[in-house]
């Protein structure tokens, strides 16, 4: 017990032997990966539902979900998203609905650091390429497919992006340098800071990694990647290393955008194409109409003709990247065509406005 801490909570997680504590103004999921734990999380905003835990003692408040995370009746029923949710109670039991990872596939833990922006270039008309320096004092460590928190100016609490840039052997960025694509969202605040003018030399705060989503080293099998815009980014990052690796099983990453003027990236896919014997990536036209649709690209949303170019996903990994309805629609096309469900692996995100 924490007797000698008022105002914390002592979170025992049900059958692991691990306990932290947390804060009565801290979310739990922060205590816990702050302590080194590695219990299960994504998108820590309330919208995956990754983190998703039942109570088995004690109480906690809720705070802020996406009602499609959790629903009234699995909070009813002693349901919590550990990524929005404090602890109320002096002890508190948690079981995690997914499984912690094991310690050879635990992600680095989180960290601070204060980054320069290098590189701000619009690729569509709404996405930018971010490139920022770590400096060479901080040694940053994350996982092929996680993301980090980005801090702007006037905006109180900072948005999660997908790293782009895969990790060289010792799990850093090639020479500090970490790469984003960044989707500017209407009214957003934190994405129009990113996408202003000006930005090149503005000091920018960083707190990572973060994320469970990412291929297992144990993977025995051909790859799908599929990717609906900016979530591209983990998937990028995840190819890069998993290649640079040496990986043995076919991968083929499709990109779904809705036109030709949102294409991106067509350079780093090429890149891996010519240099990867194994390795085939696909543009897909999601919303227009192409007159003439460029060598190998296809129209039409992934879930209208994945069986013609898979028919059977038995055998392979799928990784989808994206909002949640694309992330939703790619995923029952796979178990469709016969994909596991432990070999279906996930990131979506939604739009936000701060």
């Amino acid at each position: 017990m924490l007797e000698d801490e008022p105002g914390r909570t002592e979170v025992i997680v049900a059958g692991t032997g691990q306990s932290f504590g947390c804060g009565r103004d801290e979310l739990i999921l922060d205590a816990g990966l702050a302590a080194g734990l590695p219990l299960p999380h994504n998108c820590r905003g309330g919208a995956c539902g990754t983190c998703k835990s039942e109570v088995l003692e004690g109480e906690v408040d809720h705070g802020w979900v996406m009602s499609f995370a959790i629903s009234e009746e699995e909070k009813a029923a002693g349901k919590c998203l550990i990524c929005q949710s404090k602890p109320l109670s002096d002890r508190l039991v948690i079981q995690p609905d997914n499984a912690m990872a094991s310690p050879e596939e635990a992600p680095p833990a989180p960290i601070e650091a204060t980054s320069t922006v290098l590189a701000a270039e619009p690729v569509t008309p709404s996405i930018r390429r971010l490139v920022i320096a770590l400096p060479p004092s901080v040694r940053f460590r994350y996982r092929a497919g996680q993301h980090v928190e980005i801090r702007t100016e006037g905006v109180g609490k900072p948005r999660t992006y997908s790293i782009a840039t895969a990790p060289d052997e010792q799990g850093e960025p090639p020479d500090g340098l970490l790469e984003f694509f960044i989707r500017r969202h209407e009214a957003g605040k934190a994405s129009g800071w990113l996408h202003g003018d000006g930005r090149l030399g503005t000091p920018v705060a960083i707190h990572g990694p973060y994320g469970n989503f990412h291929l297992p080293r144990t993977a025995d099998g051909p790859v799908l990647c599929l990717a609906g815009g900016s979530g591209l980014a983990p998937i990028l990052s995840i190819a890069r290393r998993a290649l640079a690796s040496s990986f043995a099983h076919p991968m083929t990453l499709v990109l779904s955008v809705r036109d030709r003027s949102e294409v991106f990236a067509l350079d780093a896919l090429h890149r891996l194409s010519r240099r990867h014997a194994g390795f085939s990536h696909v543009v897909t036209l999601s919303r227009a109409v192409d007159v003439a649709p460029a060598t190998g690209w296809r129209q039409g949303r992934i879930p209208a003709w994945l069986d013609q170019a898979f028919p059977d996903l038995g055998r392979h990994w799928v990784l989808a990247a994206g909002a949640p309805g694309f992330v939703d629609t790619c995923v029952e096309k796979a178990r469709a065509l016969g994909a596991l469900p432990e070999r279906i692996l996930t990131d979506s995100f939604t739009d936000t406005v701060a």
